[in-house]
């Protein structure tokens, strides 16, 4: 387990091989650089506390399913930590109230329900809150990333050349060249790292740049994802920071559920510049 971010004296703790973004997604404490989102294993998997801390707890309730068949159950994990206390959702517990929990511990298993959309991967997300307020969907106490920072190109205007490792239902993943901060893996923009989701059609996006003095949301004035210089069909695409153990990637996000716009080993071009 590698520290990835903390607020006052909670650290927030994730496994070597995870992923992890503080705003790739539209959920209202991602706004506010109050939360980070942990990613790694299959829906199914053991889930490992991100801190130690008193479990006091533990509710569900029903999410939105637009999809048939699939569970609408959420759940809400929190843990007492010093005058804090840690929100943890999208994880079904095993443990119980009152039980004191080690970082790396499992707690649950990762599940997916109404608030996932086809493209997301098993996720843990997690914010730090009051003990008098942790029911709630907004929050206000800002995470800092634990990056040890080096200079990092500085260009507002970035293109990647990439291989497409893995196509599946979901999305497909491109390799590229990245860069490393201490233990952080990452794409390099205007001086920091790009986070988030990027609409190919310049609508419903939510990305920004994890950076020394902290959180940037710029907007962008080109993407362009080419394939033998011709256009790539698709709805958009996603960068998360990882762990330098792992390759962060690319994911591609066709226009909808199925659609395979790209094969396995085809080269991509992607242009972006923000302002």
């Amino acid at each position: 387990m590698e520290k990835i971010a903390g607020h006052d004296d909670v650290d927030i703790y994730a496994p070597d091989n995870s992923r992890f973004s503080f705003m790739k997604s539209p959920y209202a404490a991602h706004k506010t650089n109050s939360a980070v989102d942990i990613y790694y294993g299959c829906f199914g998997d053991g889930a490992l506390s991100p801190v130690d801390g008193k479990v006091i707890d533990i509710r569900s309730f029903d999410t939105p399913t637009p999809f048939k068949g699939r569970d609408s159950k959420e759940y809400l994990i929190a843990i007492q930590k010093g005058k804090y206390v840690v929100k943890i959702i999208h994880i079904e517990p095993d443990i119980s109230i009152g039980e004191e929990i080690s970082i790396g511990e499992r707690i649950g298993t990762f599940i997916k329900n109404g608030y996932f959309i086809f493209w997301n991967d098993p996720v843990m997300h997690v914010e730090v809150r009051d003990p008098r307020n942790y029911l709630r969907a907004s929050n206000d106490h800002e995470l800092l990333p634990n990056i040890e920072w080096r200079n990092l190109p500085d260009g507002k205007k970035v293109e990647f050349e990439c291989v497409v490792e893995e196509v599946n239902e979901n999305y497909s993943l491109l390799l590229a060249p990245s860069h490393t901060c201490g233990i952080v893996r990452g794409f390099a923009i205007d001086g920091g790292f790009i986070d988030g989701y990027i609409s190919s059609n310049g609508e419903d996006h939510f990305f920004g740049v994890v950076k020394p003095g902290g959180f940037f949301r710029p907007h962008f004035s080109l993407l362009e994802i080419t394939k033998e210089n011709r256009s790539v069909r698709c709805s958009g695409i996603a960068f998360s920071l990882s762990l330098s153990i792992n390759e962060p990637g690319i994911k591609l996000i066709p226009e909808k559920y199925g659609d395979k716009p790209l094969n396995k080993g085809d080269k991509i071009n992607i242009v972006l510049d923000i302002y």
